[in-house]
Parts: structure tokens; sequence; C-alpha cells
């Protein structure tokens, strides 16, 4: 790519099946084993899975049983999350050798601008070249490498290639490249886009991208206008640097699957208590809450929300801001294999002061009576006391 530098020059390295490549590097014996990732039980989902499971139809979101039972011989292994956040992070410091901008995605996609850096590497597709032979030579890993003007050609040029090759798509050539791909190779069309579309007849990205926008609307809403800029190849964003923000996860996968409203907010405050337990013991506030809910037929929703930072102090508060939220988010008739509540945003303990003293005294007897439980579960054990809703589901019951 002969090219000057007012054209941006974006490498996409993807590397697929990211979690179980570095589980085979840890284990040579199950390379050629059909392999899946997945949390302790038996009704937990499938996270990860290598390519000889792919090919015997095993795939991320199935259950751990369906996965045995289409295949007897599979090999089970669980999830190593720290592990494999470590190893993300020592390949954007690598990269990080080439160009300042490097931007890791997800673990196993990196993007990195390799913009104006001819007079220190070369060519650009010599320098992702050596790029993906030094990232096969030191960690193990092979990526298949896109090379475009912008990220979102880069990505998918990189998906149309297998492991160790080079895809370079010349400015220019963006609209022509992605038009015979189906549309699934759009980042972020999921099935539901594609059956909308496949119903007007439209398969491929050039047909949609042939549209105009106000036609597009009555059958995308909202996002037809970003689909279309997409299918036409266009794409203005830049490669921004990662940067990991710190998260308190408590994730359970039920026993069994349940629809019961009560037991499922049993769930819930039993999650909160952990959350409220672990800010409160690293003396932190937390300003933001995400709440996701798997369906026993994989479905997911998720909504996200800022919380006040002082209801992580008292645990009732806390319930009683996210219980609106949960019973938002569960509408579907559907029993609910896992709940996952994530908190973001740590800040230091300090609060202002409420304009009303009775609203005043209000939290003060509220967080008195959290001290009291606090100081007995310090003493006696976390599970010394409860309160009366975690009993319509004890805590037994659930797999963190």
């Amino acid at each position: 790519m002969e090219t000057g530098d007012a054209v941006r020059q974006i490498v996409h390295f993807g590397i697929p099946d990211y979690y179980a490549a570095l589980e085979e590097l840890r284990h040579p014996e199950l390379k050629k084993k059909p392999l899946i990732l997945a949390e302790p039980g038996a009704r937990s989902i499938v996270q990860g899975v290598n390519f000889t499971a792919r090919r015997e139809g095993l795939c991320e979101g199935m259950s751990v049983s369906q996965a045995r039972r289409f295949c007897r011989r599979v090999q089970t292994l669980p999830l190593d999350l720290p592990f494999y956040r470590e190893q993300h992070g020592h390949i954007v410091q690598d990269f990080g050798r080439f160009s300042p901008l490097v931007e890791g995605t997800a673990s196993g996609h990196y993007f990195v601008d390799l913009t104006g850096t001819r007079r220190l590497w070369g060519p650009v597709p010599d320098a992702a070249c050596r790029m993906e032979e030094r990232l096969a030579a030191q960690k193990g890993l092979h990526a298949s490498v896109g090379l475009a003007s912008n990220k979102l050609i880069s990505q998918v040029a990189a998906r149309c290639i297998p492991p160790g090759d080079l895809g370079c798509i010349f400015p220019g050539g963006e609209a022509s490249f992605l038009a015979s791909l189906p549309l699934l190779f759009l980042p972020g069309v999921g099935p539901k886009t594609i059956e909308k579309l496949n119903d007007f007849n439209i398969s491929r990205i050039g047909q949609l991208a042939s549209f105009s926008g106000e036609v597009l609307v009555p059958v995308l809403g909202g996002a037809a206008h970003h689909l279309l800029k997409m299918a036409q190849g266009i794409d203005a964003s830049p490669v921004l640097p990662s940067r990991e923000l710190p998260r308190l996860r408590i994730a359970r996968h039920l026993e069994r699957d349940e629809i019961d409203r009560d037991r499922l907010e049993a769930v819930l405050f039993q999650q909160v208590e952990e959350a409220g337990w672990e800010l409160r013991s690293r003396n932190r506030y937390a300003q933001r809450f995400t709440l996701e809910i798997s369906y026993a037929d994989g479905g997911t929703a998720v909504s996200r929300h800022g919380l006040d930072p002082i209801t992580g102090q008292v645990d009732q508060r806390l319930f009683r801001t996210i219980l609106p939220v949960f019973r938002k988010v569960f509408q579907r008739r559907v029993a609910v294999r896992r709940m996952v509540l994530e908190l973001s945003g740590f800040s230091m303990p300090f609060r202002q002061l409420s304009l009303f003293p009775w609203e005043e005294s209000s939290f003060q007897e509220d967080q008195n009576l959290q001290r009291a439980l606090d100081g007995i579960r310090r003493r006696f054990g976390g599970t010394s006391i409860h309160w009366g809703k975690v009993l319509l589901n004890p805590p037994e019951k659930m797999i963190a």
C-alpha cells in the first residue's frame, strides 16, 4: 500500500478462539481434541471452544450439558479470566512497540494505527506481517491480519482470511470489497437484523448500500443510517488506546432454570449484599451499575444505569435502586439461567449532607443497622446472618 501519510493505515489483528488458543498452549495434549471452556456446573454456558470443537458443531452460548450430548468426547476446562486478561495486556504492550495507538477492543481483537510510521518500520504491509510473526514467535498465537484505511474495513478483511495471512484493502476500494459479502460480516449486525433485511430480499452488503437512509428507516429504525454508512465502507472512528477500568462483577449461575420472580429477586438481593460488602470493605463508592440476565433459550437482556454513590453503603438502599431496573429487564416469560450484577466508576467515600434533617436521620438509621450486620458477619462469618428476603433462595442453591 504505497500511499501518503494523509490516508489512515489501520491494522486489525484477529486471533480466532482466543481463550481456547491460550488453553491449548498450556495443555498441548488437548490441541487436537474438542475443547470447551465454561464455569463449573452442568447448567453453565459454553463461553469458548477450540477449532476441533467448532467442527463438531459446538459453539458459544449453548449449555455444557447440550455440548456433551452433541460430542461425547468433549473436554471441559474452567475459565481462567485473570490469565486471559494478563496475556491480553502483554499483547497490547508488545504492539505498542510499533505504534502508540493500540486498541484492544476485546481479548483476541486488536486495532493498531500505523499511519505515518513508514520511516520507522518501512511499508505498512511489511510491518503488519512482522507484528504477526512476532506474535506467533513470542506467544504461539496466529492472527488474521487486515489492513485498510479505517477500522471497519480492516476488521472485515481480517475475517475473510485464515490465521497467518494478510488482507490489504486499498483506499477507494472499500465499497467494492464489501459489496459481495453476506450481511453477517458487518460488525454488530445480528440475526434479527439480518432476518428483517432478508424479508426484503437483502442478503448482501452491496444490496444494503444501494438503498437510501429514508428507505431503510421504516425497516431498521434509528440504526438505519449507521448501518448504511457501514455498508458503504465509511468509518471515521479513531483508534483509541486501551484503558482497563476497574469493575466489580457478581455472577450467579442458577442450579436450575428459574422463572419465579420472587426467587429471582432473592438471587438479586444476594448479589447486592455481596457487592455492598465488597464496596464497604474496600472503602469505595460505585457510580454505575450494569444488570445482565441470560435466559434458558440463549437470549440476553442488559441494562446500564447511573447510581447514587452513597447507596452502596446500605444494602437495602442499593437493592431498592436496582430492583426497578430488574423488573423492567425481566419482561419475557422465559426461565432465567444466569444473572450478572456489575458495578463500576469507583471513588473514595465523600458525600454532601442532606438539606433536610429527617432525610439525614433516616440515612443514619439505615447505616447504623448496616454497620451492625457487617460487624456480625465480620465476627461470625459472611453466612451468619441474612435478611428474610434471601430465604426464598438459600445461597447453597446457587453456583457462584
